[in-house]
């Protein structure tokens, strides 16, 4: 049961993805977002609420806004190289957002083996093979989805590290606080930049937005009932795998093709990321 609730986890993110990317080629990215966490944050409330977990004013609430912060810009970037990039390759590089965590743990005194330092590996070479066309049109601006995807992996990253910290304290409030963050970063973005929620958004776009939201939720529950029933390295290694929903999507609705050398290195990625996540 929990493998099939991992692979079910694994199958709604890389949908959830997917969707969001696409919604960000019809409006902002912001827009698409801010759409999203509006559907999304009644929801962990109630949730969060209901677990009794819930205490306001304590670190974990500090971490959570990091967290929000820093996953809101880390998927901002994520639907803005999925909008303009290669989605089967933008998505693999944004999952390395788990060598985050390894290299904080590096340098707070953690220590790792030989197979995570592996993974690490094929996951940098992978990015390196997958971006390989992008990294050679540097000039004429075809690196900028590649690089929105390593500023998602960065995003995400950091936001990985702040919510493992404040579910320490609290799991409820760390992901309430969180949700509000995002908040917090898109409305001033959005008023900054003078964009209109309701004038640059359709019914489908908006449709898409929430089914991104309610597809990134549907996940991270998933993925708590499959981490408390199953074992957490193999429940992850295979949630990890979102990337390859989002692929088949994209070439299947988008009529993406990677080159021979794309995908090797999506598929290295993959490996290095599976690797890593199975080693913790």
């Amino acid at each position: 049961m929990p493998i099939v609730l991992a692979l079910g986890c694994a199958l709604l993110w890389g949908t959830a993805d997917f969707i969001g990317g696409s919604a960000s080629r019809r409006a902002p990215a912001s827009v698409v977002l801010l759409w999203s966490i509006v559907v999304v944050l009644p929801i962990v409330v109630v949730v969060a609420v209901a677990s009794g977990d819930l205490r306001p004013l304590t670190a974990a609430t500090g971490w959570g806004l990091v967290a929000g912060v820093s996953a809101c810009l880390g998927i901002l970037s994520l639907y803005r190289g999925l909008a303009t990039g290669v989605m089967g390759v933008v998505a693999p590089v944004a999952s390395t957002s788990v060598i985050v965590p390894v290299v904080v743990g590096l340098l707070t005194g953690s220590s790792i083996g030989v197979l995570c330092a592996s993974g690490i590996v094929l996951a940098v070479v992978g990015v390196v093979l997958a971006g390989g066309p992008n990294l050679r049109d540097f000039r004429s601006g075809g690196h900028r989805p590649l690089m929105a995807a390593i500023g998602a992996a960065a995003g995400i990253g950091v936001s990985l590290v702040a919510v493992a910290r404040g579910s320490e304290i609290s799991t409820a409030t760390t992901l309430v606080s969180s949700r509000f963050a995002y908040l917090l970063v898109l409305v001033p973005l959005l008023v900054a930049t003078s964009t209109s929620a309701r004038s640059t958004t359709d019914r489908t776009t908006l449709v898409m937005a929430v089914l991104a939201g309610l597809g990134d939720v549907a996940a991270v529950g998933l993925f708590g009932v499959a981490t408390r029933t199953g074992p957490l390295a193999v429940t992850a290694a295979l949630a990890s795998m979102f990337p390859i929903t989002t692929l088949v999507l994209a070439r299947r609705f988008h009529g993406e093709r990677l080159t021979r050398e794309q995908g090797i290195g999506v598929a290295l990625a993959l490996v290095g990321v599976v690797v890593i996540v199975a080693t913790q």
